[in-house]
């Protein structure tokens, strides 16, 4: 189940460039130009109907990175429909979105959405609600963006690596409940395993995530979960960690 409905990616808004237009159009996105979503009117976005797009905005925002394409795809309304009782069961025990990759569980409005759409879908329903009239989204705030963080500034820590790096980029394979070889989320296991030397530069830690330096490569770019790369700041925080002396 986990890794059937693995919602990774992106914290807000949609990997898919292509549906971000429709989302403007709505009122639900604004586009920067480069065709990638950005937040855009809340209050355009309570006053539409609970339909498929508004869906994707809010309950399935996280899910499109890994469920964009393949038979677990969630691109449509039609292949949400033929998965909907593994999606809200997994919702609703808030196994997913997975907490071991730093997810929260979607909050009361979301849930609501989710379940208003599937159960109007369900009975052939023409009398459609708008997000407003949904008794948990009454008084539902507009979802905030994580700010970028400054890694420049940002203290080194193991607390902060986890959070701000292997949350997103390491967890779902790499935490104490998903790990099947090596854990990332205790130092002292991390350490135990020798994956941190002295230097960056011999650590196994940070050779695995610069291309080129070790024999594999992670995140691995050719798995289903569609996980990026370490960017460049990401990866230069965990060199000056470890050369810190990775505490």
């Amino acid at each position: 189940m986990k890794k059937a409905l693995l919602f990774v990616g992106a914290l807000m808004g949609l990997s898919l460039t292509g549906c971000s237009y429709a989302l403007e159009e709505l009122g639900l996105f604004k586009t920067d130009g480069s065709g990638l979503p950005q937040i855009g009117s809340f209050a355009a976005f309570r006053d539409q109907s609970v339909s498929f797009e508004v869906v994707k905005a809010t309950s399935l925002r996280t899910c499109q990175e890994c469920h964009a394409s393949g038979s677990r795809a969630m691109d449509t309304a039609a292949k949400v429909l033929a998965q909907k009782d593994s999606i809200l069961g997994a919702v609703q025990r808030e196994t997913m979105p997975p907490r071991s990759a730093g997810y929260k569980a979607l909050n009361a409005c979301e849930k609501q959405i989710l379940e208003t759409w599937l159960d109007d879908q369900t009975h052939d329903r023409k009398d459609v609600q708008k997000v407003k009239d949904l008794a948990a989204c009454a008084d539902a705030e507009a979802p905030k963006e994580k700010p970028a963080t400054d890694f420049k500034a940002l203290e080194l820590s193991f607390e902060n690596l986890k959070a701000e790096i292997f949350n997103a980029k390491c967890m779902v394979c790499h935490s104490k409940e998903t790990a099947k070889r090596t854990v990332l989320d205790d130092l002292q296991v991390i350490k135990e395993k020798r994956l941190i030397k002295e230097s960056a530069a011999d650590s196994v830690l940070y050779q695995i995530v610069v291309p080129g330096m070790y024999k594999r490569f992670m995140p691995p770019q050719n798995g289903k979960y569609g996980i990026k790369p370490l960017t460049p700041e990401e990866t230069d925080y965990l060199k000056r960690w470890i050369d810190a002396g990775a505490n």
